[in-house]
C-alpha cells in the first residue's frame, strides 16, 4: 500500500544532479524529499535517521559506492531503489538483476518521471522489490565493511580483517582498531565474501586464509589455527577439508 507521502532520499556525489532531481520531484504531489547525501556513508546515516521509502542512488561514489551501501543494510531497512549512473555497464548490471529502474546520466525530466512512476508501483510492497535488488548484491563480493564505531559509520577494508567471529545475530570483525561489531549473521556474511580468501573454519569463525601461519592437531581430534597476529582459532573437523583447499602451510 502506497503511503500518503512517499519519503525520498537523494544520494549522489554530484550537486548538480541532486539539484536537478530535487527540482523535478519536489513538484510532484505526495513526494517529500527528506534528505540528500553525497556518498554511501552519509546515505547510511540518513536512512537510519529518516527511514525513506524511496532511494535515488548513484552507483559510482567515493569511499563507499551505491552497491556497497545497499549491501551494508539489512534487507528490512532497504528502501525501494532507483539506480542512477553515468556508466552504462552499471546500468546493465542493475537491469540484469531486475532492479526497479535505473537512470543513465544525462537524463531528462520525462525519463526521471517515468522512473518515479515505476518506483511508486513498488513502494510499500517490501519483499517483492527487495528481492530484485538482493539478486544483484548476492553476486558482489565484499571489499569493505561498514561498521558503526563511536557513534559514527566508518569503513573497514576486507584486506584488514584477520578473522570474523559469530556473536548470535551479530559478528565481530577482528581487525586493527577493532574488534568491530557488524549486525549480520556469520552464515549470511559468508555468502558475500571472496571464497578464495575467507573460509569458514568453525560454526562460529571465518578466517582470512592468507593470515594462517600454522595448524596443529589437538587431543580432541580437532585442530587449532594460529594466525600471523598470534590469534588461535579452532578448526572443526567438518570444515577441515574446505580449509585445506585454500591453505597450504605448516601442520602437524
Amino acid at each position: 500500500m502506497l503511503p500518503e507521502r512517499v519519503r525520498v532520499l537523494l544520494v549522489d556525489d554530484e550537486p548538480l544532479v541532486r539539484e536537478g532531481v530535487r527540482h523535478v520531484l519536489a513538484r510532484q504531489p505526495g513526494i517529500e524529499i527528506v534528505a540528500e547525501a553525497r556518498d554511501g556513508l552519509e546515505a547510511l546515516d540518513a536512512i537510519e535517521r529518516f527511514r525513506p521509502d524511496l532511494l535515488f542512488l548513484d552507483i559510482q561514489m567515493p569511499a563507499l559506492d551505491g552497491f556497497g551501501m545497499l549491501q551494508s543494510l539489512e534487507e528490512s531497512q532497504r528502501p525501494t531503489v532507483v539506480f542512477v549512473t553515468a556508466y552504462e555497464q552499471y546500468a546493465l548490471r542493475a537491469f540484469d538483476a531486475h532492479a526497479v529502474d535505473y537512470l543513465l546520466k544525462p537524463f531528462d525530466d520525462a525519463r526521471l518521471l517515468k522512473a518515479l512512476e515505476r518506483a511508486l508501483q513498488w513502494v510499500g510492497r517490501g519483499s517483492a522489490s527487495d528481492l530484485r535488488v538482493s539478486a544483484l548484491l548476492r553476486a558482489r563480493k565484499r571489499q569493505r565493511f561498514v561498521v558503526k564505531h563511536g557513534g559514527r559509520f566508518q569503513l573497514v577494508q576486507a584486506d584488514d580483517v584477520h578473522w570474523i567471529e559469530a556473536r548470535g545475530n551479530y559478528v565481530h570483525l577482528h581487525a586493527p582498531g577493532g574488534p568491530f561489531l557488524l549486525r549480520e549473521t556469520l552464515t549470511a556474511l559468508a555468502d558475500t565474501l571472496d571464497p578464495q580468501r575467507f573460509v569458514r573454519v568453525h560454526r562460529s569463525a571465518i578466517v582470512d586464509g592468507n593470515r594462517v601461519q600454522s595448524m596443529r592437531r589437538q587431543p580432541s581430534g580437532d585442530y587449532e589455527l594460529t594466525l600471523t597476529g598470534g590469534e588461535r582459532i579452532p578448526l572443526s573437523r567438518s570444515y577441515r577439508d574446505a580449509f585445506l583447499e585454500i591453505w597450504k602451510g605448516e601442520s602437524s
